[in-house]
């Protein structure tokens, strides 16, 4: 679809934060995007903590202590507001951080988040958490490799594994295995926190035709359970929707710069009422 949003001044734009999930960091999950993002707008990628770094050995990362973490980061920027754009595990912390910090948070895009605890008894959501679980309780028996594996093997893309094992690409991914089991369970992670989003955040949610259908399953009941949220299903798209391109990005830049006007006008009335003063009676 073609934008039909202006072309801003990016110095003054407010900028598009993008959090990656696993199995990457943030170059590698956001580079082709922020090409292309970044001729409208600012884009501010942020490597999770953890991620090309050594690991402690006992090293562990809650999804609140990494929205914490990452938040940091704007504010030492002296961003005093973004549009937050999350993928997979990426857009549960991309949405914590939306919770924790709703007066800076201008739109929240979630790409195929697995907030599985939002429909626990889903026969396909449920296997696909039951084998996120055996990754992580049997990591020290089968390694890396396997694990990175089984990993891709639970969202539908074995065709990756296949293409990529043997290749300098596929010993890099396996290097991000301990960090996937050091991450706390995605399913841990309770959809109740959805009534604590705040309800002028403008919300965009993000799925792939040909991404696993649990996930899919997912970012659609977000859609029915976030007020105003619009879904955006691209047909040719895996579990990276990013990767549509265009496709994607349009959709997304067209919601934050609406998101912008709500918020140009949202403070206007705020400037507004501040400056009224009472008049007397009488």
């Amino acid at each position: 679809m073609s934008s039909s949003v202006p072309a801003p001044d990016l110095r003054n734009d407010s900028p598009i934060v993008l959090v990656h999930g696993d199995f990457g960091d943030g170059f590698e999950s956001w580079g082709a995007s922020c090409a292309l993002i970044g001729k409208r707008r600012r884009t501010v990628v942020i490597d999770r903590q953890g991620f090309g770094e050594d690991l402690a050995a006992d090293a562990r990362f809650s999804i609140e202590e990494e929205a914490r973490a990452l938040l940091e980061v704007p504010t030492a920027m002296g961003i005093s507001s973004f549009h937050l754009v999350g993928h997979s595990y990426g857009g549960l912390i991309a949405l914590e951080m939306a919770i924790l910090q709703p007066d800076a948070t201008r739109s929240l895009h979630l790409i195929e988040p697995p907030l599985f605890n939002l429909l626990p008894e889903q026969p396909l959501v449920r296997e696909m958490d039951q084998r996120a679980r055996w990754i992580v309780e049997h990591h020290g028996e089968i390694g890396d490799e396997a694990a990175t594996e089984a990993f891709f093997a639970m969202i539908g893309a074995e065709r990756a594994v296949e293409r990529l094992r043997g290749t300098p690409e596929w010993d890099r991914l396996s290097g991000y295995a301990t960090r996937f089991v050091r991450g706390q369970l995605a399913s841990s992670y309770p959809s109740s926190s959805l009534a604590r989003l705040a309800g002028t955040i403008r919300v965009g949610l993000y799925t792939g035709g040909r991404s696993h259908p649990a996930l899919r399953l997912i970012t659609a009941e977000l859609a029915n359970r976030i007020n105003g949220a619009r879904l955006l299903d691209v047909p040719e798209a895996g579990h990276a929707v990013q990767l549509a391109k265009d496709v994607f990005i349009d959709a997304l830049l067209e919601l934050a710069h609406e998101a912008d006007l709500d918020w140009e006008e949202r403070r206007s009335m705020a400037r507004s009422d501040s400056d009224g003063e009472p008049r007397a009676l009488g």
